[in-house]
């Protein structure tokens, strides 16, 4: 029969781990790196200056026409300026967006 002897069984080990901090210091490095990464890619975005369309400034036909009109108030100025007009090709810029959808 065997006995009990103490001295014969290995060493007990701990249950308590000893981590390292390396991974922490390498998520905290690379956070840092993000960080500084953006504001300098903010900084560079706000030095910039904006890209602006011209207006255009070409007036067609129709537009110039209707903005000569009388300055006067008496009703055969008034009628004068309706009768030369021309209402009838003002939905043509409706038309080509109209064309361009479908």
């Amino acid at each position: 029969m065997d006995t009990f002897n103490p001295s014969q069984m290995p060493p007990m080990q701990s249950n308590v781990e000893k981590k390292s901090a390396g991974p922490l210091v390498a998520v905290i490095i690379i956070l840092a790196l993000i960080i500084i990464g953006g504001l300098y890619f903010l900084k560079t975005r706000s030095n910039q200056s904006a890209y602006v369309v011209p207006p255009d400034t070409t007036e067609d036909s129709v537009t110039a026409s209707l903005n000569q009109q009388g300055t006067t108030d008496d009703l055969s100025s008034i009628e004068a300026d309706l009768n030369a007009t021309d209402l009838n090709n003002l939905d043509q810029g409706a038309a080509v967006i109209e064309a361009e959808l479908q």
